[in-house]
């Protein structure tokens, strides 16, 4: 675990340095390119959120107004959203911002995703294609019609009120703190239109499992709020703990009707539903819980990503 040990300390000296996440992500992202890495795992991801999307909404993308919050520093959200719906659709970015670099790759792998064959048209593909000569993102999106906000306040969105089908995000608001969080889900109510579908992807598990494996996937709920605030509480840890019993609720307060919880248990790495989550490894022994988690629900500590999904009841 001495892994996972050493990129948590190197997180908290950057991250505690005054400007030292912002150089951290323009390392990383910009100079060292490792947003090639995450097309690739988006074009393996999509195809299972189009499939869920239909099979339990009971969406047919085409011709939806789709919009991805905290889409990334890659142009891939408006791409797949070209080739799916006709249209490009809308990006909301917090802290990512679009760079030019990673233009090509994000192309070949929208047209390299593996979606059902009814679902994208020739015609989408070949106007996707070019795309990947332009000089600059900002116009490659123009020429599908993207729309594209960067540096956005969650809780404050510069998009009209019933304006979008469906919102999706992935793995990114477990590090919004929970009144940012619960701010943005108001927000995501009013812009979707009635009827529309909140698609969230919440990763529950501590990031430094990603590093080493041997890493208890719920470690973090082992540290009491205050050590935990100490060493995690600076933008490139911080994570919000919340479990996904409360996530729901969260859901449910701004007025969503829930459609699907679907829970990814380990060391599977399946998406279930309800019971079938007890077949997963729980994430820490319980005996090691501190502050609230001691009162988590079994199927909880066995969680470690949900993809909630939601809908905005329809003007009756």
């Amino acid at each position: 675990m001495w892994r996972a040990a050493l990129k948590g300390a190197g997180l908290f000296v950057i991250g505690r340095f005054p400007g030292g996440a912002h150089l951290y992500r323009e390392a990383t992202r910009n100079w060292m390119g490792t947003q090639a890495t995450h097309v690739d795992k988006l074009s393996r991801v999509w195809p299972g959120y189009v499939s869920v999307w239909e099979s339990c909404c009971g969406l047919r993308l085409d011709g939806l107004d789709v919009w991805v919050h905290e889409g990334g520093w890659t142009p891939y959200p408006f791409l797949v959203n070209f080739l799916l719906t006709g249209k490009a659709g809308t990006v909301t970015n917090g802290n990512g911002r679009m760079l030019d670099r990673y233009l090509s790759r994000a192309v070949n792998g929208a047209l390299s995703t593996t979606f059902p064959a009814n679902l994208v048209s020739n015609q989408r593909c070949l106007q996707v294609e070019p795309l990947r000569w332009y000089n600059h993102t900002a116009e490659a999106i123009g020429a599908i019609n993207g729309t594209l906000h960067e540096s956005v306040k969650p809780s404050s969105l510069p998009l009209a009120s019933d304006c979008m089908d469906l919102c999706h995000s992935g793995g990114s608001l477990e590090h919004y703190r929970p009144n940012v969080l619960r701010g943005f889900l108001s927000e995501c109510y009013r812009i979707l239109k009635p009827g529309g579908i909140a698609s969230h992807v919440f990763d529950h598990r501590d990031h430094l499992h990603h590093a080493d494996q041997r890493w208890p996937f719920l470690a973090h709920l082992a540290f009491p709020s205050p050590l935990y605030s100490l060493f995690c509480g600076h933008a490139l840890s911080y994570h919000n703990r919340l479990l996904p019993t409360e996530v729901i609720r969260m859901f449910e307060e701004v007025g969503f009707e829930r459609i699907a919880v679907r829970r990814m248990i380990l060391p599977d790495r399946r998406y279930v539903e309800g019971e079938a989550a007890m077949s997963g490894t729980p994430g820490i022994s319980r005996r090691l819980l501190r502050g609230r988690y001691r009162g988590a629900s079994d199927i909880d500590l066995r969680t470690a990503a949900a993809h909630y999904l939601f809908r905005k009841p329809a003007v009756s």
